[in-house]
């Protein structure tokens, strides 16, 4: 080791003096071998000059040990500053001991057509290897005694050394064989794996690959240099070792710069502690070409001065990045699509490039392999970005650590240029550092494939403006790449219609009834006009039919709760259709516009969304909407739908006027028609809403509904809102108006106007609702709101028609309103008026309010409630005299009393409490009169009371009656039988007996045949008369009077002759050629005649007499089909051989069959 010692003294010496004699030029500055070019180097040009081959200049050079603190200021001297420049001057690095004044250069380029002697002869005991690197076209010069240099040599991948390399040893003193060195060439190999380092970036060593070499660190000697050669691009990576080395601390010992330029910057750089035997750099993706390495000891780290290592450079031959591919500039071209490309983030500011390029639309999918992490699983440790041509980022897919690969989406891309951007997350290792997966050598495994497909979506369309194209019924794939991604997709329609979608995805387990996706449609500002979500059991998910006028619509396709990356198939297909609702149509702004009498179809698509229809009304008429639905399943008693009618009254003000739900089992619904004033209207379909009662979720939505909306002008019908008489609406005398009840709350009022006092009728009708419970309530107002009359109608009473209700003259009001169940189809009403001076006016229920009457002139009334209506009137006498009241009406087909009459005076009570005072009126008769009675002069009451509830609603004729000797009248003969007449006259007051009188000619012989003793009889049939002969009547009274009977004279004359009773006609289609007759037998008839008719009003034509007084029934034949006919009958007798007929029966009609 002395002789080595002294020998490398000899050495620094030499190259001293060598350093003197050379002039530095200019170095060229490159950074790193360009992958796959030729390598360009860092030439210094240096004038060489000729050095003595004598050992005495050697030994006349003494040579200084320099501490490292020395070697520090001379380098800093020299102009050297971090690596970064390059001086003309290099120092020596080496084992030898160098003098503090003497510079030594080590090595030197040569330009290519400059000759150089590589190597001084050196003294025996000296041991030097020096290494100068010659470019290609350089010509080396043999220097004797020493080994001849190979003029390129290329490591093999292995580094192994040849057997036939020329080598020559120099022998230094009395060296030991152990000590002796081979030079090989320019690598200078040992073959025990030792090696010479150069000291420079131009004098760098040629190293093999996969080789692992030795080497020594002294204080003196730090820079070593060497460079490998590739000759295929592949991966590499520098491993390094060294015995583990006593020290203070664990500072860095050695520094490793792999893949370094000149100035020692490096793309991976490791330092080796005192205790880390082994280090290894990240694998590095290179293109063919020459790399170097620089490794660095620290001064000082031990008690020896030197330390030695090992190392080597491990090549892999596979397909894999190239640095440097940090941006899209220097991308690496992934041109072999479906193949794996391995790759390494060497640090956290390291970024892989990888270009792809397709002429073609399709999709990007791509996979990343690595190894699993220990530690915390869920941490992220690579993340792999989808660009654009412009390096803007598209997707990312992240990797953690747990996850040995991980896959991307199917990401649709148009036809371009894109690059995938592979970089490293930090995270936390072992030992609380943070690092990349890569730095210690790792690898990924990156493999991407593009699948040509015109129907899957293009990245980025992630708004309306990048929004891709979508064809109705053409299904478009695609997938979301993350929670925040949005694929948006546009169509066009030129005419009205709906849409249909429908949504694929694979099942996703895991997550039962939670939805992965949404769908939303979308106007051209953004805005959502329908939301559907698919669950992650849904393998198939269909939209509701959306109606949309013609335009532009936009359909998204988000997330939903979770994410989900896999595939999804979207389509839409449109169907024009001009009676589809037109979305959005949620506000009275939007509504779609209806035609009248045309059905529309929608759906109401959840238990929020609303569609409104618009109409109009040119004058007063009436609004009828039906709805009409399927049945929702489990929803049939729960409340689906809300309709509603709303009239706008003013601007931005609008009334409802109607509403109601409708259920789930309600497949159809009407609503009334609905009496309204010209006017704008709107019809409002809602959802019920997520309230208590309805439905919880809305899951049962969407529902679909068909609505037709009639609105119809009429001048005939009520006019809402018409609730309160200030509204009510005015009607005519005798007009037949039509209205409805749309609600309990409902009410209808209607005014009409009485000129003179008389009475006024009401006519109500409405459709059978087979309902026996009431329906209606109809009440009579005054103006001043008091009740007059009210009556109650089931739903069977088809038609009623109140009594006749006398009213002063002045204003009416009628109100119509739900009784115990609401009837919601039309009813109709007609109020009739008629002045009449002889009828009561009501209310005269008191003393206060009676009607005022004259003596001797008759006043008709009604009862109009049992207990609820009296009438009272008033008469006054101017003297005293003899009188009495009576009470006449209608036969009751009943038994018992019917009315109660009192008479009162001037303070309310009762005349006499006799019979005189009072009189019951019954139900078989049909006129009562009290007993004469004589008053004094002055003011009297009558009151008119229901005994029984048979006098309700029934009219009566009231008189107060002068009590005098007067004739009554005949007011009719008529036939009843082909052998009775039956004779009518009028009553007379006070008459005991009424005497009849006949004769066969009006001026001939009359005979008493009958005298009536009944007080109030008013008829009589005659039973004595012949068939077709005629009669006439006259009649005498007797009256009681104060002063005694007294006999009238005759009465007017009446005649008639009898003839067979009238018949009840049948008529019924037997087929369609024939009708069978049918009609009630006839007392005393010898046949009977049928006429027809072709129509109602036209002339008829005997077809059959029927002979037989007893035949009833009769078949017309030869008819023609679905033909309808009129037909009469009538009886006759035959009465000396000729006939005389009865009256014709009613004109029935019928209509053959069509078969």
């Amino acid at each position: 080791m002395k002789k080595r010692h002294q020998a490398g003294k000899r050495i620094a010496a030499w190259l001293m003096a060598l350093s003197l004699c050379m002039t530095a030029v200019p170095a060229e500055q490159v950074v790193y071998a360009a992958g796959g070019q030729n390598e360009t180097e860092v030439t210094e040009l240096t004038e060489l000059t000729e050095v003595p081959e004598s050992a005495e200049a050697m030994k006349d050079s003494e040579t200084t040990e320099k501490t490292g603190a020395g070697e520090k200021a001379e380098t800093e001297e020299a102009g050297t500053e971090s690596k970064a420049e390059v001086t003309e001057t290099t120092e020596s690095e080496e084992t030898s001991e160098i003098p503090a004044d003497t510079e030594s250069t080590e090595s030197s380029e040569i330009p290519a057509d400059t000759e150089s002697t590589e190597s001084s002869e050196i003294p025996a005991d000296t041991e030097s290897t020096e290494n100068s690197e010659m470019p290609a076209d350089t010509e080396s010069t043999e220097i004797p005694e020493t080994t001849e240099n190979t003029e390129s040599t290329q490591a093999t991948e292995d580094s192994e050394m040849t057997d036939d390399t020329e080598s020559t040893e120099a022998l230094i003193g009395d060296t030991e064989a152990a000590d002796t060195e081979k030079e090989e060439s320019e690598d200078i190999l040992k073959k025990d794996g030792n090696v010479t380092p150069g000291s420079t970036y131009a004098a760098a060593t040629s190293i093999g690959l996969n080789t692992t070499y030795n080497a020594t660190t002294s204080s003196t000697s730090r820079r070593h240099w060497y460079k490998f050669t590739m000759s295929k691009a592949g991966m590499v990576q520098l491993k390094f070792a060294h015995v583990n080395l006593s020290g203070t601390n664990n500072s860095a010992a050695w520094e490793i710069d792999f893949i370094a330029d000149q100035y020692g910057s490096a793309m991976v750089s490791v330092d080796s502690s005192f205790s880390d035997t082994q280090n290894q750099t990240a694998k590095i993706g290179l293109e063919a070409g020459t790399y170097y390495v620089q490794i660095t000891g620290n001064i000082g780290f031990t008690t020896a001065g030197s330390a030695a290592y090992s190392f080597s450079v491990q090549y892999e031959d596979t397909y894999c990045e190239t640095e440097q591919n940090n941006t899209i500039a220097t991308a690496d071209n992934y041109d072999r699509l479906g193949q794996t490309i391995t790759g390494s983030i060497s640090s956290a500011s390291d970024t892989d490039y990888y270009k792809i390029t397709s002429t073609t639309k399709g999709y990007l999918s791509f996979q990343l392999q690595h190894d699993k992490v220990s530690g915390r699983l869920s941490t992220d440790i690579y993340s792999v970005a989808v660009c654009d041509a412009a390096g803007n980022t598209m997707y990312t897919m992240t990797s953690k650590k747990d996850e040995e690969k991980t896959e991307s989406v199917n990401f649709g891309l148009d036809a371009g240029t894109y690059y995938l951007k592979v970089s490293g997350i930090q995270y936390m290792d072992a030992s609380g550092s943070l690092t990349v997966q890569g730095a210690n050598g790792e690898t990924y495994k990156l493999k991407a494939s593009w699948t040509n497909a015109d129907n899957w979506e293009s990245e980025s369309n992630d708004d309306i403006n990048t929004a891709d194209t979508m064809t109705s019924g053409k299904a478009v794939y695609g997938s979301l790449y993350g929670v925040s991604d949005s694929d948006y997709y546009g169509f066009q329609t030129t005419k009205d219609g709906y849409i249909v979608i429908n949504l694929q995805h694979s099942k996703v387990t895991g997550r039962q009834n939670k939805a992965i996706y949404a769908v939303t449609v979308c106007d051209t500002s953004g805005n959502s006009i329908y939301e559907m979500t698919s669950k992650v059991e849904d393998e198939s998910t269909d939209s509701i039919k959306l109606g949309l006028s013609a335009g532009k619509y936009y359909i998204k396709v988000a997330g939903q709760n979770a994410y989900y990356g896999g595939n999804y198939v979207i389509k839409t297909t449109f169907k024009a259709c001009s009676t589809w609702e037109h979305e959005s149509n949620d506000t009275y702004d939007t509504a779609n516009t209806a035609v009248s009498g045309t059905t529309y179809s929608g759906d109401i698509r959840t238990y929020s969304d609303v569609d409104y229809f618009k109409t109009s009304l040119s004058a007063n008429g009436y609004i009828n909407v039906k709805l009409t639905h399927p049945v929702v399943s489990g929803q049939e008693t729960t409340n689906m739908f809300v309709l509603s009618v709303i009239r706008k009254v003013d601007k931005d003000q609008y009334t409802e006027v109607y509403t109601t739900k409708i259920r789930g089992g309600d497949t159809s619904i009407s609503t009334p028609n609905l009496g309204l004033p010209k006017g704008e209207y709107y019809i409002k379909i809602a959802g019920t809403g997520n309230t208590t009662g309805t439905l919880l979720s809305g899951t049962s939505y969407p529902v679909n509904y068909d609505v037709c909306i009639i609105a119809k002008t009429a001048s005939d019908r009520e006019v809402e809102s018409n609730d309160s008489a200030a509204t009510a609406n005015t009607v005519k005398n005798g007009k037949t108006y039509y209205g409805s009840t749309s609600s309990s709350s409902d009410k209808d009022y209607y005014k009409i106007k009485m000129s003179k006092a008389g009475y006024l009728q009401i006519k109500f009708g409405h459709k059978n609702s087979q309902s026996t419970a009431s329906c209606y309530n109809v009440v009579l107002y005054n103006k001043d709101n008091s009740e007059i009359y009210k009556f109650t109608n089931t739903g069977t009473e088809t038609s009623y028609t109140s009594c006749k209700l006398g009213l002063d003259a002045g204003e009416y009001y009628v109100c119509v309103s739900q009784a115990s169940t609401l009837y919601t189809g039309d009813y109709t009403i007609c109020m009739t008026q008629k002045a009449a001076s002889g009828w009561e006016t009501e209310n005269n229920g008191d003393w206060a309010s009676a009607d005022n009457i004259k003596v001797g002139k008759a006043v008709n009334g009604v009862i109009t409630g049992y207990t609820s209506d009296e009438d009272c009137y008033r008469f006054t006498l101017t003297k005293a005299q003899y009188i009495n009241f009576s009470l006449a009406h209608e036969k009751i087909n009943d038994a018992g009393r019917s009315w109660y009459v009192t008479l009162y005076n001037a303070n309310g009570k009762r005349v006499s409490r006799k019979d005189d005072d009072h009189i019951y009126s019954y139900a078989g008769s049909t006129y009562t009169e009290s007993k004469a009675v004589k008053l004094s002069k002055g003011t009297y009451y009558l009151k008119v009371q229901a005994f029984a509830k048979n006098a309700v609603e029934k009219e009566y004729t009231l008189c107060v009656n002068k009590i005098e000797n007067r004739k009554t009248s005949v007011t009719s003969v008529k036939s009843t039988a082909y052998n009775k007449l039956k004779v009518s006259w009028k009553v007379v007051p006070a008459a005991t007996s009424y005497q009849i009188y006949r004769s066969t000619a009006k001026d001939g012989d009359y005979q008493n045949i009958k005298t009536i003793n009944s007080v109030g009889t008013s008829s009589w049939t005659d039973g004595s008369v012949k068939t077709g002969k005629t009669y006439y009547y006259k009649i005498k009274t007797v009256v009681k009077t104060q002063n005694g009977e007294q006999t009238s004279g005759f009465s007017n004359v009446k005649s008639a002759k009898a003839v067979p009773a009238k018949t009840t006609l049948k008529a019924k289609a037997s087929d369609a050629k024939n009708v069978k007759l049918t009609w009630s037998k006839v007392k005393g008839a010898s046949g009977y005649e049928i006429y027809r008719s072709n129509s109602k009003d036209g002339k008829c034509s005997k077809v059959k007499t029927i002979s037989k007084g007893s035949t009833t029934s009769y078949k017309n034949g030869k008819l023609k089909k679905s033909t309808t006919y009129y037909y009469k009958i009538r009886a006759y007798r035959k009465v000396n051989g000729k006939k005389v007929y009865g009256s014709y029966s009613s004109v029935v009609s019928v209509k053959t069959k069509a078969k």
